[in-house]
């Protein structure tokens, strides 16, 4: 048997952005963290902010954010934030941040999202 220590290294931090979302649509990313296998730890906290600190919480400052419990399948951890509807405003970079307290680790990553707006139509009428 051997031990090994847990450090901030043993924890990958991803968010997914599945697509470019058009303004005004509804969308969702995903923050995952993978774990070590047999791992029997929960995080003490995974936040999902506008800042490295994790201060500026997306769902706690944008009114059109909803955020999901966070779900464990297997050795991987994930939380989704919705927008709805996607703004221009919310184009921007996002931070994830997954700890483990008592364990003296945490790890961040963080991605930058794009939005896209729709082409105008028009019509002429002769």
């Amino acid at each position: 048997l051997s031990v090994i220590d847990f450090t901030d290294d043993n924890v990958m931090i991803d968010i997914d952005f599945p697509s470019i979302p058009t303004a005004g649509d509804e969308f969702t990313f995903t923050c995952t963290a993978t774990v070590p296998e047999r791992l029997v730890y929960v995080p003490t906290g995974f936040t999902i902010s506008y800042d490295f600190s994790g201060d500026i919480i997306v769902a706690d400052n944008n009114p059109d954010a909803t955020q999901s419990l966070v779900i464990r399948n297997g050795n991987v951890f994930s939380r989704d934030i919705s927008l709805n509807p996607v703004k221009t405003s919310d184009a921007t970079e996002y931070f994830c941040e997954v700890a483990f307290g008592d364990l003296g680790a945490d790890n961040d990553n963080n991605g930058m999202l794009s939005v896209t707006i729709s082409s105008p139509i028009m019509s002429l009428v002769l």
